[in-house]
């Protein structure tokens, strides 16, 4: 039930909300506008403005704003921004806990962790359009009147979109939870988690109880979110900040890697798992060895 659950309980508001957003930005005419104004920034890593769309959809739900990079113009354009969401966009969920759990530890935490993303997501998009082969696309692109959004539009943008989470990502969200279950009743689940401890303890320097959590960032990222804020009594300041950059930086959850296989490929989807996991526990690790050394 757990599939269901989160894909209409809690996913289905949180997107519909970003969806009845998005249509009020598109219908006034103000995204063409943002997307001139990320182009510069946006070329450092090798994109145009047009991919701020789904960088922004992104932090509403990454599996959403996988399957919205359709709107660009070059497979290369796509792999580079797919790449990015899975590694260092936080779908609103997760975002939620994050903030929440940093929040309440101090400014200089949410600043460190905002720092940390965005750093992350500049330098790895840098060194994927260095690496990948081709070339960035100029923006091109009309620049219509603002406007006052119609009521009409926006209602019936959100609701095609709607029909497409409904259709596209909710199969997915439940075959994710098959298979976690799956692995839970025959045991590989369990060996899992008891595998990771080393590396959690040893180089993140968490509990070995925070190993669970992040088996469970891969059925849902906000799943292992909640997991570290379930333990937030149990970590001192370094240990909240290192423990969110990691698990921010982990696997997307299992509804965005199948979409990142069905509009990737298996091979190319493999590929970033096998980059974004030892990715996020070097940076996490990282973090842990400079902050222990600063404070």
């Amino acid at each position: 039930t757990m599939g269901m659950t989160y894909a209409l309980a809690l996913i289905l508001p949180i997107v519909s909300t970003f969806f009845i957003a998005f249509g009020v930005l598109e219908d006034s005419g103000y995204l063409p506008r943002l997307s001139v104004i990320a182009n510069r920034l946006f070329a450092a890593i090798g994109l145009n403005g047009r991919a701020v769309l789904p960088m922004v959809l992104g932090l509403g739900c990454v599996t959403m704003a996988t399957l919205t990079t359709r709107i660009l113009h070059s497979p290369r354009e796509r792999l580079i921004t797919i790449f990015l969401l899975a590694l260092a966009i936080p779908c609103s969920a997760q975002l939620g806990v994050v903030l929440g759990m940093l929040g309440s530890v101090s400014f200089s935490a949410v600043l460190t962790w905002t720092l940390a993303m965005v750093g992350v997501l500049l330098l790895a998009g840098f060194l994927a359009s260095k690496l990948i082969p081709g070339r960035r696309i100029p923006l091109l692109t009309e620049l219509p009147p603002m406007r006052l959004p119609i009521v009409g539009n926006v209602f019936k943008k959100t609701g095609g979109r709607l029909k497409w989470y409904l259709i596209e990502v909710i199969p997915l969200f439940l075959l994710g939870t098959f298979i976690m279950y799956s692995l839970d009743k025959i045991g590989i689940l369990p060996a899992i988690i008891e595998a990771g401890e080393p590396l959690v303890s040893g180089w993140l320097g968490l509990p070995k109880e925070a190993s669970a959590a992040f088996v469970m960032g891969f059925l849902r990222r906000d799943f292992g979110a909640t997991g570290l804020f379930a333990m937030a009594g149990q970590l001192d300041p370094v240990q909240a900040v290192v423990g969110m950059i990691t698990i921010t930086l982990f696997i997307p959850c299992f509804a965005s890697l199948m979409m990142m296989v069905k509009e990737q490929g298996l091979k190319t989807a493999v590929t970033m798992v096998c980059l974004i996991v030892p990715f996020a526990f070097f940076i996490g690790g990282l973090f842990n060895l400079v902050m222990r050394a600063i404070l």
